[in-house]
């Protein structure tokens, strides 16, 4: 009976010890952890494929995949951070890079992220791109495109002239609208952007380490832009008459309604139309450039980042090579309605569709807002001189000076 006692006493020894062993060596496992903004169409069955698949793949590495409203990410990165317990990854608008980087708080991801990962993302999205280094992959990207109501036009102007052109055609012929232009200022500067980026612009000039130097929306490519939009806006009178108390979300639903040839929009223009009970056919093109420049449409992105602060970037990285891979990434993409950022899921047959198609040659080339701190309220200065121009109290030249 003793000795029958004593086996039980060691079987139970040894199982508590093996069992503490397994347990330090799960408490040992590198843990990953990803602040995931929880987009529109992002489903909750994607989210644990992707992290299940990851961790058969990486069986000695830990996952976690947190979602997030995306009003809370902000608040809830913040909050980790300055409580020193960041996570290793976070989805965030690639507009908060300059405050993290004031913060040290990220990491350049090319350190931990593998070439041909980075070489397969079209430079065009790579909107975190910061005096010569890439502070976060574009996870979600959108460049503008133009849309063309068929019922008034099946002209693809070749440039912004061409398009001016018709515009007042469509006007004179039809008594509609030729173009979209809102007018009224709001927070975004997209309306200037269009057309500056097309006629060659930028808004800084670009040193040669990639910082920016002096503001040059006065030379000669930002004087033909606006130039360009009080002419057709006051002198054709090709645009709503209402211009210039629309911001972007009251001028759009002109176009969805039929009532205008042209507008310049992102990807949300098919939903929209839909939404809208559109019933004309549209061709998507690519904004086009002033004769002489070359395409260059605005692009918008989100970004995810690697935390200097956090305990596991080496393993931070090999998540992101894999989530980049086209099984997964362009999955993503297709939920969540966006264009791919990468190379080869351009190439996949669930993004041939005529919009896909179009955002992804708009992608090739676009450009993205300049990360430069204080931007916004620079951006406010812009839409005070733009607006001036369009009540035609300067002149163009003089409202940029």
């Amino acid at each position: 009976m003793k000795k029958a006692f004593l086996v039980m006493v060691l079987v139970a020894l040894l199982a508590t010890t093996t069992l503490f062993a397994a347990g330090q060596q799960e408490a040992a496992k590198p843990k990953v952890t990803v602040f995931w903004a929880l987009y529109d169409g992002l489903t909750e069955e994607y989210r644990q494929n992707l992290q299940d698949a990851f961790m058969k793949e990486y069986p000695n590495i830990e996952l976690d995949i947190v979602p997030i409203p995306w009003d809370q990410v902000y608040d809830k990165l913040t909050t980790s951070l300055a409580g020193g317990n960041p996570p290793e990854l976070s989805v965030i608008g690639t507009r908060w890079i300059l405050e993290l980087l004031a913060l040290d708080a990220v990491e350049p991801v090319d350190k931990w992220v593998s070439k041909t990962t980075l070489d397969n993302i079209f430079d065009g999205t790579k909107e975190a791109f910061i005096n010569g280094q890439l502070w976060g992959l574009p996870v979600a990207a959108g460049a503008r495109i133009l849309a063309i109501n068929n019922t008034l036009t099946k002209k693809v102007p070749a440039t912004m002239e061409e398009m001016r052109t018709e515009a007042l055609r469509i006007k004179n012929a039809t008594g509609k609208y030729g173009l979209i232009m809102p007018g009224k200022k709001h927070t975004e500067l997209t309306d200037f952007a269009y057309y500056l980026y097309s006629a060659g612009g930028d808004f800084f000039e670009i040193n040669a380490d990639g910082s920016y130097g002096k503001c040059i929306i006065n030379n000669a490519a930002g004087v033909k832009a606006l130039t360009y939009m009080v002419d057709v806006a006051n002198k054709d009178k090709s645009v709503p008459a209402g211009y210039l108390s629309q911001t972007r979300m009251e001028s759009h639903p002109v176009f969805y309604a039929g009532d205008a040839g042209y507008v310049m929009i992102g990807a949300w223009v098919d939903s929209a139309l839909k939404q809208a009970g559109a019933s004309f056919d549209v061709t998507y093109a690519q904004i086009p450039p002033f004769a002489g420049a070359k395409p260059a449409p605005l692009v918008i992105t989100d970004s995810i980042a690697i935390f200097s602060g956090a305990k596991n970037k080496k393993e931070a990285g090999l998540f992101l090579d894999f989530f980049y891979r086209d099984e997964w990434k362009a999955k993503f993409d297709e939920l969540i309605g966006f264009p791919p950022v990468t190379k080869s899921a351009a190439t996949l047959p669930q993004f041939q569709s005529p919009l896909y198609q179009a955002l992804n040659e708009a992608a090739a080339v676009a450009k993205p807002w300049p990360l430069i701190e204080g931007f916004a309220e620079m951006s406010d200065v812009i839409w005070d001189a733009v607006s001036m121009a369009y009540l035609g109290q300067k002149t163009p030249k003089q409202a940029l000076d």
